[in-house]
């Protein structure tokens, strides 16, 4: 039976990851690729994880029934996996809104809730139901049930029974100081528990990873991990004709064989794939998707109507052929090449194909480059021809580059008169980094003498809001950061900015554009010269600059990525504008106010622990969620990080957050293997927490130190290892405390469901705190360093409450002998 309980708890962890990771990527993709949502959906399923191990799996701990309701609760989140996927692409349906249409905040956390709610709540369950089954079932002898009636055959109660057997084990300790032998074994099955589901996620993330998602789509990975959990709870039920089978094993045969066939045909005989093809359609109504992919940037969608095609990256329209928007694409085009007096070398950064390109074109230049954020786009576009992509990819002066555009612009050789950014908006990690002062530094670096840098983004001639305000002020100060002129064409949809460094440069006006254009024999659709002396009227700048205000005083960063906040307040004004309120007032956190809110509650923490008789028990459970905390934004930084430096975490986030779990299981193997040697566990935990302590401080200097050596391509592969190693590191630190701490905390309560249902819930609910707070407010506001600094604070708290407690139970000690 003992082999049986580690096989089923690891498919527990490996169901866990890949049912974590899977609906992640779905979630960021209806939530239009917004990095953000990545904190607000591991924050839900810890809540809910929290929630489910506590509250549920607790009772499931204490049924005589555990192991049928074990495998229950596997079935429910079994079937519940691939409900969810289908739902986190067609829940939009239920809502009423068109696809491509955006979501604030406070829609990304309840959505993500309700959908996450069933799965994560039932794969809690299953941690704190593991660990009795693992402590009363896995054990010789002690199977736990007499044949499913509830008679439990060698029950521990109270820490009466089985004193010190196995209580070595991961930690457990025989000869325990306070006498509580059996605790000790009881604390070990945690740990060991806790082990078992950390290989298994560990396995799942690599599996995952370079198998199951380069090869099969969300809906088929769902369910083959419910076919594969199906097996194992059928391995679990006593055999069908086996005397000691009750009528709830033979029913549970019956129940799993018929999911076993089912699961079987769905994967094996295309009725997974007719699943997703439905939940495709479901999720783009009314719309003829021809092409549906994930890349290792995103996703990629392809609808066709009536010969016109329609490229989606994320959700969001990126590309439209062979008609595409002539009224934007001819302004963001001529405005900038008519500025410049001889336009040769070009480049573009997303967005070129269908049209941008073409009418670049038309100005007789020597040669464009073409790049986009994913190189998988043109590729894409190639396998849907049109007359419009045909010519202008087809001409020889046109070279499209199957590389990311930031990465392409820092290594080229090439000095380039006009440098078009195709972005329109900082709403996410990805597109944000084309719209930093980094950025901006390499592009000033990449042009000629009288080169001009081009950007756009959203604007009104009617009314621009504070949050519209907001944004462009912060795009136009970085901007005039690093550039000697900036000047600003203000549209109705786009406000146009054209930078240089050229101190000679003139602001070219209206005549002068139509003269070169006569000149180079272009012709408009749209363009005029009225049309021209109306749009660079001075009153539209004045009126841009009244508007803006003192908008435009801070500077938007690689490392701290105020655009994509202010982008998010944008669009929250427009689809959450009853949460906007709150989530402005966020922007004024500082890291100074953090200090003071934790100095307060330290010192009130401290107070309350001062009148306890044991002020051990919430000093543990203090570290442990602050050790949560810590966990999740150390997760989060390598993230937001790693889509910083590289720009495709949708395919990354597996290989992180697995070796994050590998290194959770090497701390937790490690830790519960000294802990043998150990009379207390409590030097450890204070040794630890003083290491996370210096990780937070070091952590994000690796990164700032790092971002200019991308230059050298053989970096690249340097840095990746360098973030999986960090990964593994941050896991090992949290990993290593959860055996000491549940020792320690074990030695006073002796209750195994307790101890395993507090401290579990303590650390995810801290993943929870992190998650949303660092995820959609720190991160982005304070950026990595000052976040770090706030991971320190929370830890020092915990530490202070610990040592304080310590020395409390050392006077104590002494003066009782």
């Amino acid at each position: 039976m003992k082999r049986k309980i580690v096989s089923a708890v690891v498919l527990m962890g490996f169901s866990g990851l890949v049912a974590q990771i899977v609906l992640l990527r779905e979630l960021m993709v209806a939530f239009h690729g917004n990095e953000l949502s990545i904190g607000v959906v591991l924050a839900n399923w810890m809540l809910l994880e929290a929630a489910g191990a506590f509250f549920l799996g607790r009772r499931i701990a204490y049924s005589p029934q555990r192991r049928l309701l074990f495998i229950g609760v596997t079935v429910l989140f079994s079937l519940f996996f691939p409900a969810a996927v289908y739902c986190a692409r067609v829940f939009k349906e239920f809502l009423d809104l068109v696809p491509g249409e955006g979501l604030g905040i406070m829609p990304m956390f309840y959505v993500s809730f309700l959908i996450l709610l069933p799965v994560s709540v039932m794969h809690g369950a299953l941690f704190t139901a593991g660990c009795r089954l693992y402590s009363q079932l896995a054990l010789p002898g002690r199977e736990g049930e007499t044949g499913g009636q509830g008679t439990v055959q060698g029950e521990v109660k109270n820490g009466e029974q089985d004193a010190g057997h196995d209580a070595g084990r991961f930690g457990g300790r025989g000869d325990d100081s306070c006498g509580d032998n059996d605790s000790g074994h009881e604390a070990g099955s945690i740990a060991s528990v806790y082990i078992y589901e950390t290989v298994g996620t560990l396995v799942g993330g690599l599996v995952l990873t370079y198998l199951l998602i380069p090869h099969l789509h969300s809906v088929k990975i769902a369910v083959l991990t419910a076919l594969f959990n199906f097996a194992v709870c059928a391995w679990l039920l006593k055999p069908f004709r086996s005397p000691a089978a009750s009528f709830a094993d033979r029913g549970g045969w019956v129940v799993l064989s018929a999911l076993i066939l089912l699961s079987g045909n769905l994967v094996f005989m295309g009725g997974a794939d007719r699943l997703h093809e439905n939940s495709v359609n479901r999720q783009w109504r009314g719309q003829n998707v021809v092409h549906y992919q994930n890349s290792h940037y995103g996703n990629i969608v392809v609808v066709e109507s009536m010969q016109e095609y329609t490229f989606f990256s994320d959700g969001l329209p990126v590309i439209t052929t062979p008609n595409p928007d002539i009224v934007f694409i001819e302004e963001f085009v001529h405005f900038p090449m008519l500025s410049h007096p001889d336009p040769r070398e070009i480049l573009v950064l997303s967005g070129g194909a269908g049209g941008v390109v073409s009418e670049i074109l038309k100005h007789g230049v020597h040669r464009v480059d073409y790049a986009e954020v994913d190189p998988l786009i043109p590729e894409v576009i190639g396998r849907f021809p049109t007359s419009l992509t045909n010519r202008e990819l087809g001409d020889e002066r046109v070279k499209v580059r199957y590389a990311d555009g930031r990465f392409f612009l820092k290594r080229t050789e090439q000095s380039y008169d006009l440098i078009f950014s195709g972005f329109t908006d900082p709403s996410s990690l990805q597109s944000n980094r084309f719209f930093t002062r980094e950025f901006f530094s390499i592009a000033e670096s990449k042009l000629s003498q009288e080169g001009l840098f081009v950007l756009a983004l959203p604007g009104s001639l009617t009314y621009m809001s504070p949050e519209l305000a907001v944004l462009n002020g912060l795009v136009l100060a970085t901007l005039e950061d690093v550039f000697n002129v900036v000047r600003v064409i203000p549209g109705d949809g786009i406000n146009l900015y054209l930078a240089s460094s050229s101190v000679t440069g003139d602001i070219v006006d209206a005549g002068t554009m139509m003269e070169r254009a006569t000149e180079r024999g272009i012709t408009f659709s749209l363009i005029t010269p009225g049309y021209l002396e109306y749009r660079l009227h001075e009153r539209w700048l004045e009126w841009f600059s009244d508007n803006l205000g003192h908008a435009g005083s801070i500077i938007n960063r690689d490392f701290r990525p105020l655009g994509v906040f202010y982008s998010l307040v944008w669009w929250n004004e427009k689809f959450s504008p009853s949460f906007n309120r709150i989530f402005r007032q966020s922007e004024g956190i500082s890291v100074w106010m953090m200090s003071i809110v934790f100095l307060v509650l330290t010192g009130l923490a401290l107070a309350y622990s001062s009148r306890l008789k044991q002020p051990l028990r919430p000093a543990l459970s203090v570290c442990i969620v602050s050790t949560g905390f810590a966990g999740m934004l150390f997760d989060l930084i390598l993230i937001f990080a790693f889509q910083v430096m590289f720009g495709y975490i949708f395919y990354w986030l597996g290989l992180l957050v697995t070796a994050f779990m590998a290194g959770v299981a090497a701390g937790g193997i490690w830790m519960a293997r000294r802990l043998k040697s150990m009379d207390s566990a409590l030097p450890g935990i204070i040794r630890l927490e003083m290491l996370i302590i210096l990780f937070a401080l070091v952590l994000p200097w690796i990164f700032i130190f790092s971002a200019p050596l991308l230059v050298h391509p053989w970096f690249d592969l340097l840095l990746r290892i360098v973030f999986l190693v960090l990964s593994f590191l941050s896991g090992l630190l949290v990993g290593a405390e959860f055996p000491l701490a549940n020792r320690e905390y074990m030695k006073m309560s002796g209750d195994l469901g307790g101890t395993a249902g507090l401290l579990y819930s303590a650390d995810l609910w801290g993943g929870w705190i992190g998650g949303i707070l660092g995820g959609v407010v720190l991160l982005p506001v304070l950026g990595l360093v000052q976040t770090s600094l706030v991971i320190v604070m929370f830890k020092v708290s915990g530490l202070a409450m610990l040592m304080f407690a310590v020395r409390r139970s050392s006077k104590a000690g002494s003066a009782t002998l």
